[in-house]
């Protein structure tokens, strides 16, 4: 480890903490902090315990960073992770691919293993799978549970008999003495996002920044896929990106026959780094589970008051996976943390969908001529 810099300190999901310690490891960065159910995590960060990267929930990320308890313009994700059901090393693996079979699988075990049914993720899924299962009060003398799913899982694999377990698959994998079985099956499964991004009030805000790159980047890519995260990923676009987003504009486009404006809105387009980020906006990309980029959203600042929600494309292929939602999600929040008061955006009728998530998070149709001559709508939403 490199002895002249400290420590980067965490409060961070439990399901991240083999990834972040693979990664540092790696790169010889030392780490320490509190990893744990994302409930508990959260309320350490509230509490004001000194982190420079916060990794939880996309959502709760997205509030932190509305708030600028996160900073604006930092959170990447790490992927998506199912919640898993997991059995000791060596035991046969139980068929739980439906309900029937899991409600039988789960009548069979000894014992029940799962993290903390008030504050961690997967332990307040996995009770109110056992509720929709109607066992909760058959199984209850045999379920065991613990602060978060990693000690939860390194408890069952010292236990005897046939226990079972449930929780985050990261959390299974990097647990010694322990299989994954396989997800929740369909109709009681729960797949999680976690973000990370820099701590507002960071102390080594620059390292922290090149850490969050370097766990949720490229390089980093095998080993999230092994830790267990994986599906689609939103980041900040980085140099390697910007011809990808200029591909996607034009598939995009071309797909609705729509047409580019070079000289006129599209010019963003030259230099998208400088005309987002480089204007204290933000453009995010989002990734496939293979590494390629898919989609792209951006936050333009209009003046100190008003920003526009510009960019905003995913393939045809990245549809129907909520990552439309998920991209808004993050440039509100973004617009929030940096003080924006009003939000505008320009779109054309032909994009129904995309039209439907604009009023369903609170846009108003403007009575204005739009500026984009592809365009025939105007919305906005007031921020304060």
């Amino acid at each position: 480890m490199d002895g002249s810099a400290p420590a980067l300190r965490f409060v961070s999901a439990g399901a991240a903490q083999a990834l972040v310690r693979a990664v540092a490891g790696e790169a010889a960065i030392a780490v320490e902090g509190s990893f744990g159910a994302v409930g508990a995590m959260l309320e350490k960060f509230r509490a004001g315990e000194s982190c420079d990267v916060v990794i939880l929930t996309h959502a709760q990320i997205a509030a932190l960073t509305a708030s600028a308890d996160a900073q604006p313009g930092s959170s990447a994700d790490l992927g998506a992770v199912p919640t898993s059901i997991a059995v000791r090393e060596g035991a046969a693996a139980p068929d739980v691919g439906s309900a029937d079979a899991l409600r039988a699988a789960l009548r069979r075990a000894d014992a029940i293993y799962f993290p903390d049914p008030a504050r961690a993720t997967a332990g307040i899924h996995f009770a109110k799978v056992l509720d929709r299962l109607g066992i909760r009060g058959e199984v209850e003398p045999r379920v065991r549970t613990f602060p978060n799913g990693a000690t939860a899982m390194a408890a069952m694999a010292q236990a005897q008999g046939a226990p079972i377990g449930c929780t985050q698959s990261t959390e299974i994998l990097a647990t010694p003495g322990v299989k994954l079985v396989a997800p929740l099956p369909p109709g009681l499964d729960l797949v999680t996002v976690y973000t990370a991004a820099v701590n507002g009030a960071a102390g080594q805000r620059d390292r922290a920044n090149a850490f969050v790159a370097r766990l949720t980047g490229e390089g980093a890519h095998a080993a999230r896929a092994a830790a267990g995260f994986g599906g689609y990923a939103i980041r900040p676009a980085s140099a390697r990106d910007v011809e990808e987003v200029r591909r996607i504009v034009r598939a995009v486009l071309d797909e609705y026959g729509l047409a580019p404006d070079p000289s006129g809105v599209d010019r963003d387009l030259d230099d998208p780094l400088a005309s987002y980020p480089g204007r204290c906006g933000m453009l995010d990309v989002v990734v496939d589970a293979g590494g390629r980029v898919a989609g792209c959203c951006g936050i333009y600042p209009l003046d100190d008051r008003t920003c526009e929600l510009r960019k905003m494309y995913l393939l045809a292929q990245a549809r129907g996976h909520g990552l439309g939602k998920r991209l808004l999600e993050r440039a509100l929040a973004f617009a929030r943390g940096r003080r924006f008061a009003r939000v505008e955006l320009e779109t054309a009728s032909v994009l129904d969908r995309a039209m439907a998530l604009y009023t369903s998070a609170g846009f108003q149709p403007l009575a204005r001529k739009t500026a984009a001559c592809r365009c025939d709508r105007a919305f906005a939403l007031e921020l304060a």
